[in-house]
Parts: structure tokens; C-alpha cells; sequence
């Protein structure tokens, strides 16, 4: 038949890992919520940015409110309704011209801190706020280096986690890192100072810092490494009595002189990401990001190398990082760009763009992003929600939320249709029913074996309903006798059981194929107008495809996808033979093949929210 036809299956996941080749091409959407550019002056306004939902903190070293360059911090609320406001601009208590406070800023909770790297001639210091219960921020400590270290710019990087806050001073000698914790009272005091092992003079340790549980995660930009200003990373690691200690040094697999590697540096737990802004893959400055994970061993090692899906020389991708364990923004302020990937398959988004020096910072918790434009004398900052907005897909597909009985599908204009149909605990089939050409949605309900077909894609009573199969089965729909028409089969412990009208009666045709714990789909893999069944085996990983509707071995046999994904076949190019796609519902992303052989993806996107039941067909436009 030339009709492409689209099948839906149910199965459970793959062992194999699958790799994509290329960036998605379409994502949850980044709506913009407010752009904040503060009338008065504010210079520098960007330099820093931190977020913890709903609290945006924005660092202005150079602003002159109170005294030349002496700094300011802004710090804005989202409300309920997804305004934000301006709650309060702060400056030090003690400040001086020239201190520019809030060259580095982090929030956590109801504490942020704030770096002045320029205070005291040079050696810096860093202020603690706190927000009372009733929402006001107010200074609650100065932390300053013991000893008279002198000029260290101290503050120049900051991190907080609970009663820790680590504080990077990458001018003195080598550079070094101070950690200060809080007692029961909230009185802070220095509790150590990190330096490398093998720290160099001018190394700058502690150019950026980041904190995660027990770890720090130390960058020293200007570590000669593998050549002059390679760069480098260290990881620290506090033990049971409190001390900490270097665990391990992190080097670029394919580091080079003047990569600036460590520049920026993020942590979750175990996993590290590395900025090197000045890395050349693409060009000189083009940038590059590297992302470490750590074993349960406590072995650090290169997991990937991620580059601007438009990498072009000068972009600085790697300038800026924030990293929320399941987001990553990277900042590429020399293209004026920010670049979105979702851990752990480190898969880019659609990148957002602004002006030049667009995403000189960036910052991400959750379903909110802040990107700065650093721009001269003053900058700004956008602040974006992560909408579940459906973009169209390439292809025709859908999802169902069996929670709620939504369902939303997209047609092959890419114009997405939301409705009702079933209730909670049903499980979805597509197919043509009325022999028409376009695909429509049924349920089949577990707990009565009952099937409710509707002809057309919206909210609305059954056009057919019937019973054929009972609890336990696992229904699918294909055209067995290739009239063009989509009929029932359920699976029954390693048997299919065919029926090639829509009602209520015997099966005619049923035949053993496959081992009961299988999970069956349907397509026309050979392109003969017939669909006959496919099987996902969990034990094994395998798909395996048979083209005649007999007892007998596989035709075809491949691996695709990783535990978990959920599959789908479909013509999805449109030569006649569906082949096997998967989505993968921690990441609300479908993978396509056109091939029905073991490899990698054709291509990749993201629809819908995560953790649905994915569909695909002729949908009507």
C-alpha cells in the first residue's frame, strides 16, 4: 500500500546504548519572562548571575551607587504568577570605592554570598546575606583570609552548599581556595585553605570554584598541564573527621596550550563539568566544555566533549557553565549564545541567542534559566521559564499521559491537537479504523478487556467499542489482511491472536511466536502491504521482526535503544517499510531509525512531557 502507516508498541526498553548523531531538533521551549535592565546606572550589571528558584541574584561590580566601582547586588523574586520583582539591591556594609562587590554571587535557600574581590587594596573579602521569614535580606557576616595574605583577590569565585561556603583567590602565588563553615549560631569561620599539590606560581587556582556535598571542584585556569595556560582542574574531598584533600587532577583528554581549561567549573555529585573557553576545535577561541564523571571507586574520568552544535571560532563556548544534575547551560558569550544539554546523554536543545556577550553568565535551576548579556558600561539579564510546550516534531507522533487520560499528537504540518480520551490506566492504541487514510486513537481497558475506537482526534464518545482479549493481554493494532483497515491483536503468552474486524469475536488468526515475558508491535517491515509482528525480548535486548503472519523464527534481528525506551515503527521516510523507533521517557525524546538494523539514530527530538506513552500515525491536518 502507499499509505505510510504507523504502528504503536509497548515495549519496555533495549540494553543496547544508543547514540545520536546529530543535535535535537526540537525541544521544550525556553519562554522568555522578564528581561531586567536597570534604569539607573549599573555597571557591569550581569558580571555574575546565581538562581535558586524563585530567587534571581545579579552581581554589578562596577557600579558607582554609593562610591566609585564599589559594586552592588540585585536580587529578584518570581511570583506566583510568574512576574518577577525587584526585592532589594544591596551593597556591603563597609563599602569602598573600587571593591567591586558582586564580581561572584551564589544562593542557596534564604543565604547568598557575595564576593568583592578588590576590597582591602586588593586581598577581597565576602559578604553572607540572609533573608529573614519575612522576606528581608539583610548582612549577616564579612569573611576575609586570616593572616595578611595580601593581594589574592579573594572572592573573585564563590560557592554555597548548606553551611559551607568556598571562596576562590586565584592571585596570590598559585592561587588558592579558602573554605569557611557556620556553626550552630551562624558565625562563619575559615576552616582551611586548599592549594594543589603541584601548584605553580601563576596558575590562578581557584579562578572558579564549585561545591557538591563533600567535593570542591578547584580550576586553575593557567596551569601549564599539556603547554603553557592549558589549564587543569582539581577535586578536593572533605573526609569523616572534617579535613579535606586532594583526590584528583583533571586534564583535557586532548588539552593544548592555551585552552584556558577550568576557566568555569560546575559539580553534582559526581559529575564535573570543565569550561575551556579558549579551546580551538572550531577556530581559535571557539571553546569546548568537558564532562567527568566519577566511578564508585572514586576514579575520575572523561565522559564527553561537548562543542556548540554552530561552533565557530571566537564563540567562547565554555566561557560560563551552570549545571543542575539533569540541565546543562553553557554560555558562549563571544556568539552571543546559550547552549542547553540534558544529562546524562549531554544532548543539545535549540540554542537561545541575544547580542554579542549574550550568555557572558548563566544560570539554571529547574524550569528556570537566567542568561546575562555583559555588555559595557551595563549589562542585562533574561530570565526564561521551561515551557511543556509541544514544538512540532519532524515527524507525526504522540504521546498519552495514562495519569490523566490526555493525549497530544502532532500531525505532519507539525500542528499539535491536545484532548481527552480514557480514563487513568488505560492502555493507548492508534490505527486507522475506518479505513480512511489517517490514524486515530482507541483504548483497550485492562480490567474489563473491553476496546473504545473513536474515528476522529478529539474528546469524545467511542464510535466502536467491543470486547476481545482480558486482563493481562497486551493489545496491538496492525492490518493483517492489508485492505487498508487496522484491526486488533492482543498477545497472549507467546501468542498473537488476530482478529481482522473491529468486533467482538473469535480471532482469525493465531499462531505462537516469541516467549511469553516478549512485548509485541506491528509493521510492514518488507513492504509488502501487510503488517505482521515484531517482538522486543527484555532478557536479551533484541528486536526481532517476522514478515508473515506464521510460527517461525525471526526474519530480522538487531539491537536498538537503552532500558527503559518505549517503542514505536513507522515509514517514517516514506519508502514503504517501517522500521523501529524508540522514545525515551526520562527525556521525552524520540530516537528514529530507517533502517531496522543495529546503529545509530537518523535523528532525535523532544516532544511533550516526560515520562508518557509515545504513539505515531497519519494524523489529520
Amino acid at each position: 500500500m502507499s499509505v505510510r502507516r504507523f504502528r504503536l508498541a509497548l515495549a519496555a526498553g533495549f540494553t543496547a546504548v544508543l547514540v545520536t548523531t546529530v543535535a535535537a531538533s526540537a525541544d521544550f521551549a525556553w519562554d522568555p519572562e522578564a528581561t531586567f535592565d536597570p534604569a539607573e546606572a549599573a555597571d557591569s550589571f550581569g558580571r555574575a548571575v546565581a538562581l535558586d528558584d524563585p530567587t534571581l541574584v545579579t552581581g554589578a561590580p562596577s557600579d558607582d551607587t554609593l562610591l566609585a566601582n564599589a559594586g552592588a547586588v540585585w536580587i529578584h523574586t518570581r511570583n506566583g504568577d510568574g512576574t518577577w520583582s525587584l526585592t532589594v539591591k544591596l551593597n556591603a556594609s563597609d563599602a569602598a570605592g573600587g571593591d567591586q562587590f558582586g564580581s561572584a554571587v551564589a544562593v542557596e535557600g534564604d543565604t547568598m554570598v557575595a564576593g568583592a574581590p578588590f576590597a582591602a587594596e586588593g586581598e577581597g573579602a565576602v559578604y553572607v546575606f540572609n533573608r529573614s521569614p519575612g522576606g528581608l535580606w539583610s548582612q549577616s557576616a564579612r569573611l576575609e583570609p586570616t593572616g595578611n595574605p595580601g593581594v589574592v583577590n579573594f572572592g573573585s569565585s564563590v560557592d554555597l552548599a548548606g553551611n559551607t561556603v568556598v571562596i576562590g583567590a586565584p592571585a596570590g602565588g598559585t592561587g588558592a581556595v579558602y573554605v569557611f563553615n557556620a556553626d550552630g549560631e551562624g558565625v562563619w569561620a575559615e576552616t582551611t585553605v586548599l592549594t594543589p599539590t603541584d601548584a605553580q606560581a601563576g596558575d590562578l587556582a581557584g579562578t572558579d570554584v564549585a561545591l557538591s556535598g563533600d567535593t570542591i571542584l578547584v580550576g586553575a585556569s593557567l596551569q601549564d598541564a599539556a603547554g603553557a595556560s592549558s589549564g587543569s582542574a582539581y577535586a578536593f574531598v572533605r573526609g569523616g573527621d572534617g579535613t579535606w584533600s586532594q583526590q584528583a587532577k583533571l586534564i583535557a583528554s586532548d588539552a593544548a596550550a592555551g585552552d584556558l581549561f577550568g576557566d568555569a567549573v560546575e559539580l553534582v555529585a559526581d559529575i564535573a563539568v570543565i569550561g575551556a573557553r579558549a579551546n580551538d576545535d572550531a577556530g581559535s577561541g571557539s571553546g569546548s566544555a568537558y564532562v567527568f564523571t566519577r566511578s564508585p571507586e572514586d576514579i575520575w574520568s572523561e565522559q564527553a566533549k561537548l562543542l556548540a552544535s554552530d561552533a565557530a571560532a571566537a564563540g567562547l563556548f565554555g566561557a560560563a557553565l551552570s549545571f543542575d544534575g539533569a540541565q546543562l547551560v553553557v554560555g558562549a558569550p563571544g556568539a552571543g549564545a546559550a547552549y542547553i544539554f540534558d544529562s546524562p546523554g549531554w544532548l543539545q536543545s535549540v540554542p537561545l541567542e541575544g547580542e554579542l556577550l549574550y550568555g557572558g553568565d548563566v544560570a539554571i535551576d529547574g524550569e528556570a534559566l537566567a542568561v546575562a548579556t555583559q555588555a559595557v558600561p551595563s549589562g542585562t539579564v533574561d530570565a526564561y521559564r521551561r515551557s511543556e510546550a509541544l514544538l512540532p516534531p519532524p515527524v507525526p507522533v504522540g504521546v498519552f499521559d495514562p495519569t490523566t487520560g490526555v493525549w497530544s499528537i502532532a500531525d505532519e504540518l507539525g500542528v499539535v491537537s491536545t484532548f481527552f480520551y480514557g480514563t487513568p490506566g488505560d492502555i493507548p492504541l492508534m490505527g486507522d479504523w475506518d479505513c480512511d487514510g489517517l490514524d486515530t486513537v482507541g483504548m483497550f481497558r485492562p480490567s474489563n478487556g473491553f476496546v473504545y475506537l473513536r474515528n476522529t482526534n478529539d474528546i469524545g464518545p467511542a464510535d466502536v467499542t467491543f470486547w476481545y482479549g482480558m486482563s493481562g493481554d497486551v493489545p496491538f493494532t496492525g492490518d493483517w489482511d492489508g485492505d487498508g483497515c487496522d484491526t486488533m491483536g492482543i498477545y497472549r503468552d507467546g501468542r498473537a491472536y488476530l482478529r481482522n474486524t473491529n468486533d467482538t469475536g473469535n480471532a482469525d488468526l493465531t499462531f505462537f511466536y516469541g516467549i511469553p515475558s516478549d512485548t509485541p508491535f506491528a509493521g510492514d517491515w518488507n513492504n509488502d502491504g501487510f503488517d505482521t509482528v515484531g517482538l522486543y525480548r527484555e532478557s536479551t535486548g533484541f528486536v526481532f521482526l517476522r514478515n508473515s503472519l506464521t510460527a517461525g523464527f525471526a526474519d530480522v534481528a538487531f539491537y536498538f535503544g537503552n532500558p527503559g525506551d518505549r517503542v514505536i515503527a513507522a515509514d517514517w521516510n516514506g519508502d514503504g517499510t517501517d522500521t523501529v523507533a524508540i522514545y525515551r521517557p526520562g527525556e521525552a525524546r524520540f530516537y528514529i531509525s530507517n533502517a531496522n538494523v543495529t546503529g545509530f539514530a537518523e535523528f532525535d527530538f523532544r516532544f511533550g512531557a516526560r515520562d508518557l506513552e509515545p504513539v505515531a500515525g497519519i494524523f489529520a491536518s
